[in-house]
């Protein structure tokens, strides 16, 4: 004789706390599971979009519809393989598991948070940064394995990278301008590698500053000076053996390798590979 089962409210209200919509699988309603995941996924891109906290919500809705499904429960329904309290528990615990796995090795997302890379990049712009391949992986402040790898061929000049400088715990995103054993000189004129003047192109002159089209190592972007900079002197560094040499495109207003020195492999997070511009 099969003991007949109904879901218990507290434990719905629990489960829809902490797991939201994955306490849908308990009181056996997947349609509702899937609803609500694709409805929680929206809204947190939204809030990572545009700052908000929208997803909190969930924590509210949720408990509260799973009470009152288990409270209404028909208990002549079958119940299903996912309506075991363990099952929607792990589920969501390898969800959040990959979800950290890809953030913290393949894919992260970042928001720029200064205007050290305009024309590129502007202050509140959206990105994605490709890990993989680098060498800095770190979860609450310990470092991971893996890390201190880095591929050097991902390295390339003129890419977009996001990096640890030398003694800081802020992330940096500029442009890689130098690569180990470069000699790179800055004039008020032209950046110079290893002899070659990077070429550019002036494209606007206007509104107290002008951007240029330069070129370095196979790609083409934009970098900004600004006319009321005072005039630079010029200035020469040899990169160090492992070590990488970054500027803003925002070149009269921007804290890189000029001043706090060229980045070592270790520090480098990832390359900029998609951004978004609200």
């Amino acid at each position: 004789m099969s003991t007949v089962w109904t879901p218990r409210v507290w434990l719905s209200v629990v489960l829809g706390i902490f797991l939201q919509p994955f306490v849908f699988l308990y009181v056996n309603r997947p349609g509702l599971f899937w609803l609500y995941l694709v409805a929680s996924l929206v809204t947190a891109g939204v809030d990572w979009f545009f700052g908000l906290a929208l997803t909190l919500a969930f924590s509210l809705i949720c408990p509260l519809h799973a009470a009152l499904i288990a409270r209404r429960y028909d208990p002549a329904q079958a119940r299903r393989w996912y309506c075991r309290a363990w099952v929607p528990v792990g589920l969501y615990l390898l969800l959040m598991t990959s979800i950290l796995g890809t953030r913290l090795y393949l894919y992260e997302p970042y928001s720029v948070p200064s205007a050290s890379m305009h024309p590129t990049l502007l202050e509140g712009d959206l990105f994605i940064a490709q890990k993989w391949g680098f060498a800095h992986r770190s979860l609450f402040g310990q470092r991971l394995p893996g890390s201190g790898l880095v591929d050097t061929a991902r390295l390339r000049r003129g890419q977009v990278y996001v990096f640890y400088p030398p003694d800081q715990q802020v992330l940096y995103v500029k442009r890689l301008m130098a690569l180990p054993g470069d000699v790179i000189a800055l004039t008020p004129d032209a950046v110079v590698v290893n002899g070659q003047i990077l070429p550019r192109t002036l494209l606007v002159d206007a509104a107290g500053r002008r951007v240029y089209r330069e070129s370095n190592g196979g790609q083409s972007y934009r970098i900004q000076e600004l006319d009321d900079a005072p005039p630079g002197e010029v200035r020469t560094f040899k990169v160090p053996p492992d070590h990488y040499f970054f500027l803003g495109d925002n070149r009269d207003n921007s804290n890189d390798s000029r001043y706090f020195g060229s980045v070592p492999a270790e520090h480098i997070v990832g390359e900029l590979v998609w951004h978004w511009r609200d």
